[in-house]
C-alpha cells in the first residue's frame, strides 16, 4: 500500500471515529468509559479500539486506552484540515469573484473574517481595508486595481498616525494612474511623503493584498468595483501575506518623482 492510499485510510478513520479519538484525547478510558460517554454498544467500542490500534493511533496501558503521540497529531492535522474547510466555505462568495487559479493560500482563509458589499452601501468592504491600517505601524501592499476615488482615502488614513508604508502597483494600474492628473497628483504626493515608498512591477494576481503588523486582508474586485474584502489576524495568514510582498517587492522597481513622465518642473 503507497503512502496515498495509506493517508486516505487514515483520513477516512479520523472522520468516522472522531468523536472516540477525542474523547481518548480527554482523557484516558477503559472500553465501559467509552461506552457509556459516548452512548455507543459495547460492541461497537470493541471495533473501534481495535482500529485505533490498528492505525496506531491509540494504545493499551493499564487497562485504559490513550491516544498514542502519532494519534494526538493525526488529530491536531485533521482539525486543521476541518478549519481550513471551513474558512473556504466561509469565504465561498468571496472566492466565486476570482479567477479558478488565484493563488490563494488556504492558510490565509483559516480563521478569516469576510466582508461583502452590500448594494445599499457599495463602501462598506473597503472600510475593512483603512480600519484595518489606520492604526498599524507598518503596512505592506500591493494594487493590481485600483479604484482611483480611493486612492486619497487610502494614503490619508495609512500615513495619518506615522504609519510606514510601503506600497507595489501593477505595471499597468501605474501607467494608467500617471496619465490621469487627478491620480498623477496623488503619487507625486506620496512620493515626497517620507513614511511611503512606492514600487512599480508584475503581480501575477487579480485581487489586493495587504498585511500591517498585526493582520492581512485581500480586496476582491469586480466589473463594478470592491465585491468585498476579507481579513486575518493568525500569524500564518500575516507571514503569507508579507511573503508574497516581499516575494514580489524583490523584482520590483522602487518608484521616484523621475518615473513620472513630464512631472512638474523641480519635482
Amino acid at each position: 500500500m503507497n503512502g496515498d492510499e495509506t493517508s486516505a485510510q487514515l483520513s477516512r478513520l479520523l472522520v468516522r471515529r472522531s468523536s472516540f479519538v477525542r474523547a481518548l484525547a480527554e482523557r484516558p478510558r477503559d472500553k465501559r468509559g467509552l461506552a457509556d460517554d459516548l452512548g455507543t454498544s459495547r460492541s461497537t467500542v470493541d471495533r473501534v479500539v481495535r482500529e485505533l490500534l490498528d492505525a496506531g493511533l491509540a494504545e493499551r496501558a493499564e487497562g485504559r486506552y490513550r491516544l498514542t503521540c502519532v494519534g494526538r497529531c493525526a488529530l491536531g492535522a485533521y482539525d486543521e484540515c476541518l478549519d481550513s474547510l471551513g474558512g473556504i466555505q466561509s469565504a465561498r462568495d468571496l472566492l466565486s469573484m476570482l479567477p479558478n487559479d488565484a493563488p490563494l493560500d488556504p492558510a490565509f482563509l483559516t480563521g478569516a473574517t469576510v466582508h461583502t458589499s452590500a448594494p445599499d452601501i457599495p463602501d462598506s468592504a473597503i472600510r475593512e481595508l483603512f480600519s484595518s491600517v489606520e492604526n498599524a505601524e507598518r503596512v505592506y501592499g500591493i494594487a493590481p486595481v485600483a479604484l482611483v476615488g480611493q486612492l486619497r482615502p487610502f494614503y490619508e488614513t495609512a500615513t495619518d498616525g506615522g504609519t510606514v508604508v510601503e506600497m507595489l502597483i501593477a505595471d499597468e494600474l501605474f501607467d494608467r494612474l500617471a496619465a490621469a492628473p487627478d491620480s498623477r497628483e496623488v503619487i507625486i504626493e506620496q512620493l515626497r511623503h517620507e513614511s511611503v515608498t512606492l514600487y512599480r512591477g508584475e503581480v501575477p494576481f487579480r485581487f489586493g493584498l495587504w498585511a500591517t503588523e498585526a493582520e492581512a486582508g485581500v480586496v476582491v474586485y469586480t466589473d463594478t468595483g470592491v465585491g468585498g474584502v476579507a481579513r486575518n489576524d493568525t500569524e500564518a495568514a500575516v507571514e503569507w501575506a508579507t511573503e508574497q510582498f516581499e516575494t514580489l517587492r524583490e523584482r520590483a522597481e522602487r518608484l521616484t518623482l523621475d518615473s513620472l513622465d513630464g512631472a512638474p518642473e523641480g519635482e
